[in-house]
């Protein structure tokens, strides 16, 4: 299982320190939303530069324009970029066109998808990557994504399956025995006193 860092209410400055003290327990580095909607593209670019061993995720939640919005992020160095599980087919396709001529992968985000197993199908067949079972932040103390995600890995597998919301060094123990690829962390990791600790002892325990 990858451990994938969330960094969304960060400024640059801010995401490169909470990397630098937690990056040796981290397979792929998220730019959040947040941040790509205050900064754009340039904390994608300043942190592929800063740690080119690491895989960098784009948290662009693509609705339209999926291979020219996609195109943008991987241009700058992201190899991981998110589209809406919902959204067209038509932008599902573009967004996977855009990663196959950048060498990357496209990563679903399923919120507010309500065909849960037949749409996780769909996306893997239309050349999606990972289906990405997310409880929304707003939701999180209504909804627990555990009941989702053994859904979509039985119609899609683990090896397409990740899971984000809400999920912190007490609620790890719950994700394990599904074996997703990816296992997202935000708050859980970036919202600690020693983060580096929590990092560490989160990703022990996926090995």
């Amino acid at each position: 299982m990858k451990l994938q860092i969330a960094l969304d209410t960060c400024n640059q400055k801010e995401a490169l320190a909470i990397l630098h003290d937690v990056a040796d327990f981290i397979d792929v580095i998220e730019v959040g939303t947040p941040m790509i909607i205050e900064y754009g593209m340039e904390p994608v670019r300043a942190i592929s530069k800063e740690f080119p061993n690491k895989l960098v995720l784009a948290d662009t939640k693509i609705m339209d324009a999926g291979e020219y919005e996609a195109d943008i992020a991987f241009k700058a160095g992201a190899q991981i970029v998110t589209v809406m599980g919902i959204t067209h087919d038509e932008t599902i396709k573009g967004a996977v066109k855009a990663a196959k001529n950048g060498n990357g992968k496209i990563l679903a985000d399923m919120m507010c998808v309500q065909n849960l197993e037949e749409r996780a199908k769909e996306l893997v067949e239309l050349g999606v990557d990972y289906i990405c079972v997310h409880t929304a932040f707003d939701v999180q103390d209504k909804q627990s994504p555990f009941d989702s995600l053994s859904k979509v890995q039985n119609m899609v597998g683990s090896q397409h399956s990740a899971i984000a919301g809400g999920i912190n060094i007490h609620s790890v123990d719950k994700v394990i025995p599904f074996k997703p690829e990816i296992m997202i962390v935000g708050n859980g990791i970036t919202g600690q006193d020693d983060r580096r600790k929590t990092a560490k002892m989160i990703k022990q325990l996926l090995v």
